[in-house]
């Protein structure tokens, strides 16, 4: 287990974030209503990334169910549309999430290697 002390950055966070959606919400009504042009019946939401900062950015990451066959893209990376939008506010988004549960750490040392010893 060796770390790089130049690897360690003070004022940022990485980790993994896992939300619930409320009961009776999907990801493609959220999806419908906030990206113009998503139709599930075309798409599938496959990952959404939130930037918050000096304005509220959403981005979601789509497969194409029509478009599966071409030669403009690498054949061993999935196709995905990209929708971005900056209309709404983290309220609307956490209207639809029930909860959620998130850890993140320095990257000093990996969280698969941590070992809890107060049990």
């Amino acid at each position: 287990m060796d770390t790089d002390s130049s690897e360690f950055v003070k004022n940022e966070l990485e980790g993994k974030l896992t939300i619930r959606l409320n009961p009776g919400k999907t990801l493609d009504e959220f999806c419908e209503k906030h990206f113009d042009n998503y139709n599930s019946d075309q798409f599938e939401a496959v990952a959404i990334r939130v930037y918050y900062g000096k304005e509220t950015v959403v981005t979601l990451y789509a497969l194409d169910k029509v478009r599966q066959e071409g030669t403009n893209y690498n054949i061993n990376k999935i196709p995905v549309k990209k929708f971005k939008t900056s209309t709404f506010g983290l309220t609307e988004l956490l209207m639809f999430v029930q909860e959620f549960n998130f850890t993140i750490s320095t990257r000093n040392f990996p969280l698969e290697d941590m070992e809890v010893i107060n049990k």
